[in-house]
């Protein structure tokens, strides 16, 4: 008898583990085919605090992109205690994920280990994560399909804020026609022009923005040395939009558009043209209103 209860408990036992791996097997399938596609930060819910300005949260990535079993980061994985606060943000690369039980695990090629986030919740519209290294939960959602491009030039300047460290605070202005200046704290100003098939590339990093649907400012959590940026938009010599995004907490869309752009800006190859006056005035303009919006000295 004592035999026959055993084996029975044991026949019981098997079952049960099958059937717990069956179903752990099931999820993480349906996970894997829920998370497929883009995801981005969902702003929708920012605490807004008047004047376009919204507090927004610190992410240590700029979104994802999720085909098959390789997943796409715009940006590399971003550190607090790791990261250059020179820098902020920086391009990323592609690589493999998984999802075990309830965690989200991406390969990250730089250091060479997984970079786990716990999932919260995971829908095929729904996606919402526990940051280990921010140590808070992040919500994100799919990209609108609605655009307002109606742009043909930028103007980009980083600040940064802060003692203790040696930065450089940079400049840009590029345009559609291939109009690329540069200037930093250190040098004088430069004038470059791209072909056309560079400048058509970086500005192909902007198709997934909606520019209308961006705020004044969005304000970073935290104290201490910082990143500021401004982003000017502009059409026919006049701006249409100023953007202020403070360490990196603007839309994920604005994040993979001005991160990539200034990558390759300066990764690729340009002629050295003379100066429009006309232009280097405006970034001038610019740089003084973003001063004194700031408070900056």
């Amino acid at each position: 008898m004592y035999s026959i209860i055993n084996r029975f408990l044991l026949i019981f036992s098997v079952f049960m583990g099958t059937l717990i791996l069956s179903c752990t097997g099931n999820n993480e399938k349906q996970s894997i085919e829920n998370i497929q596609g883009n995801w981005v930060f969902d702003t929708a819910t920012l605490p807004d605090i008047g004047s376009g300005r919204v507090i927004s949260k610190i992410r240590d990535n700029c979104g994802f992109e999720f085909r098959m079993d390789s997943c796409n980061m715009s940006c590399a994985f971003y550190r607090k205690s790791e990261s250059n606060v020179c820098d902020g943000m920086k391009t990323g690369f592609r690589t493999n994920f998984d999802i075990k039980k309830d965690s989200l695990r991406i390969w990250d090629v730089k250091r060479k280990s997984w970079h786990i986030y716990l999932i919260k919740n995971l829908t095929k519209d729904s996606l919402i994560l526990f940051d280990q290294n921010m140590n808070y939960d992040v919500a994100y959602c799919r990209p609108s399909s609605s655009k307002n491009n109606s742009f043909d030039g930028i103007f980009f300047l980083k600040v940064f804020v802060g003692v203790g460290y040696t930065c450089v605070d940079e400049s840009f202005y590029f345009d559609r026609r291939g109009n690329y200046y540069y200037q930093n704290s250190e040098d004088e100003l430069s004038a470059y022009r791209f072909n056309q098939k560079i400048v058509d590339r970086i500005f192909h990093a902007y198709d997934r923005l909606d520019v209308g649907s961006l705020k004044s400012e969005y304000i970073g959590g935290g104290t201490g040395p910082s990143l500021y940026y401004s982003i000017s938009f502009i059409q026919n010599g006049t701006v249409v939009k100023r953007v202020v995004d403070h360490q990196n907490t603007g839309p994920d869309e604005l994040l993979q558009a001005y991160i990539v752009m200034i990558s390759n800006l300066k990764k690729y190859k340009a002629e050295k043209v003379n100066i429009d006056h006309k232009l280097s005035k405006l970034a001038r303009e610019e740089c003084q209103i973003f001063y004194q919006k700031m408070g900056f000295k």
